[in-house]
């Protein structure tokens, strides 16, 4: 079907349980966490953290999450202690927790990217930058190979928008190749990163190479 000139793309429509997830897999996800209510505390996007829950945008250690493993025991455990008093929710299947899990990574990889995306383009240290870099990318990239004169081909937000999300999409990749596990590991590192990372990694990209 064409689209004409006048036709307009149309948005996705909120319910009250935030916007339709991209795949059916994510909207599964979606059902889980707003029938169990999580959006009450955590919000539809996970910015909410009211009345003591937790930041599930920032913590650390949701980030350390594989397909449930720490999401899991936290949700069946509950949080008993906090102000809100977080339930267990120990009826949930094996998928229902790792379809949640991946909800909620997809909702970090989407609020994070929007936060450094639109961050302040502040001087980084290039050293620090080929550190993390070392540790975190060097296993898939070769700096000189793949990554050289990038800083002189992108504008400042491009170049910045790449490094954070280089396919430029956050629904989770399916398959098995070298493409599709280095989207994931990409996505893993959005939702890792902290701002000095950032402007350190870009400070490594823009250094002048003899």
């Amino acid at each position: 079907m064409s689209i004409g000139a006048g036709t307009q793309s149309r948005q996705p429509t909120p319910d009250a349980g935030g916007y339709p997830a991209p795949t059916p897999e994510l909207e599964r996800g979606r059902t889980v966490y707003v029938l169990s209510a999580c959006h009450f505390c955590h919000g539809t996007d996970l910015t909410r953290a009211v009345m003591g829950a937790a930041d599930l945008l920032h913590a650390p250690i949701v980030g350390l999450d594989e397909e449930g493993n720490v999401i899991g025991a936290i949700v069946r455990a509950g949080k008993p202690n906090l102000q809100t008093a977080m339930p267990a929710y120990k009826d949930l299947t094996d998928v229902e927790i790792r379809d949640l899990a991946r909800y909620i990574h997809y909702l970090r990889q989407v609020g994070r990217y929007k936060e450094l995306a639109s961050a302040a383009d502040e001087p980084g240290d290039a050293r620090e930058g080929a550190a993390y870099f070392k540790a975190n990318c060097a296993s898939c990239h070769d700096r000189t190979r793949d990554l050289d004169g990038l800083a002189t081909k992108y504008t400042a937000p491009v170049l910045r928008a790449r490094l954070l999300r280089p396919a430029q999409d956050h629904t989770p990749p399916t398959g098995t190749g070298p493409i599709a596990e280095g989207r994931r590991q990409h996505l893993k590192l959005l939702e890792r990163y902290q701002d000095s990372d950032v402007r350190n990694l870009l400070a490594l990209l823009r250094e002048r190479r003899p």
